[in-house]
């Protein structure tokens, strides 16, 4: 916990985020999820790939493939930290 002044100051800069967070939320983010079938999801259309949404099937490591791909940086340049693309 803050005072009033320096969590104005705070507000003003750029790289902070000012936000409240109550324990309702923290605990709905921490309960058990439900598990939801995904035949009642997915589109009547998809069922012939309705395996695809399995957690068994979502588990698997994928096949070895006999190439790889490989990534070369531009002269100078350097590979940030952190996924290269968004995922979600």
């Amino acid at each position: 916990m803050i005072g009033v002044t320096p969590l104005a100051q705070l507000a003003k800069k750029p790289k902070y985020m000012i936000f409240a967070v109550i324990m309702a939320d923290i605990k709905k983010a921490l309960a058990l999820k439900k598990h939801t079938d995904p035949a009642m999801k997915v589109l009547v259309d998809h069922y012939k790939y309705l395996d695809a949404f399995l957690w068994k099937e979502a588990d698997k490591l994928v096949k070895y493939r006999p190439y790889n791909y490989k990534i070369i940086l531009e002269e100078g340049k350097q590979l940030r930290f952190g996924p290269l693309y968004g995922m979600s």
